[in-house]
């Protein structure tokens, strides 16, 4: 079944031409519209729509990928593959064009080339071949045998070894000795602040002599 069909126009002066692009329902059969021949006396012909490809071509050294603002190569001319800029060739008119692609007589972005079709078709000239890289071999796994009796291993291994529960209950004090220590240390500080505290009241004994004798 037809969806629409639309006539085709120049792209240019938008005269409607004698084509005309036709879109069909997805059922199985629908390929069968290229065995038509003719409708009302007329003789027709079905193609698919065709995909145009654009590959960008410098104009800088000629070669396809890339444009001319992205090139660093060397000038190669279009008309004569000469290491110069095309507007600057002095190739005569009626001398044949040399491709720098390619080397056939033609300019270097005549879409007939052969360099160009074999890009279309898929060859990349910078794509490393397969068959030229080199293998890669599996690396070989050695197996040392552990020893029967291993040698002891380091203090600090050992220290690194040991779990939670050992280094807590190691590390654990008991409780009267965790009271005892802190009392000690409470005594001595209570007796180096009562020290602090009469050093202080004599100070301020023998300032106020020295201020009553001036007087």
């Amino acid at each position: 079944m037809v969806r629409n069909i639309t006539n085709v126009r120049h792209r240019q002066t938008n005269v409607p031409l004698n084509l005309f692009f036709t879109d069909l329902e997805p059922p199985k059969n629908n390929k069968e519209i290229y065995n038509l021949t003719a409708i009302q006396n007329r003789i027709i012909q079905f193609e698919p729509p065709r995909t145009i490809t654009n590959i960008p071509q410098c104009t800088r050294c000629q070669h396809y990928g890339h444009t001319q603002r992205y090139c660093n190569k060397p000038y190669a001319c279009v008309k004569c593959s000469g290491q110069h800029k095309t507007s600057d060739c002095t190739k005569p008119r009626d001398t044949p064009a040399k491709c720098i692609l390619c080397g056939d007589p033609h300019p270097a972005n005549y879409k007939g080339c052969q360099h160009y079709h074999s890009i279309l078709n898929g060859y990349n000239p910078h794509r490393i071949n397969h068959t030229l890289r080199p293998p890669i071999f599996p690396q070989e796994q050695t197996f040392t045998p552990s020893p029967i009796n291993p040698p002891h291993p380091h203090p600090q291994q050992q220290q690194q070894q040991r779990t939670y529960a050992n280094v807590v209950s190691n590390n654990a004090k008991p409780a009267d000795e965790q009271i005892s220590s802190l009392k000690t240390f409470l005594d001595e500080f209570k007796a180096l602040f009562t020290q602090l505290i009469n050093q202080n009241s004599m100070i301020l004994t023998m300032l106020t002599t020295l201020i009553s004798k001036h007087r």
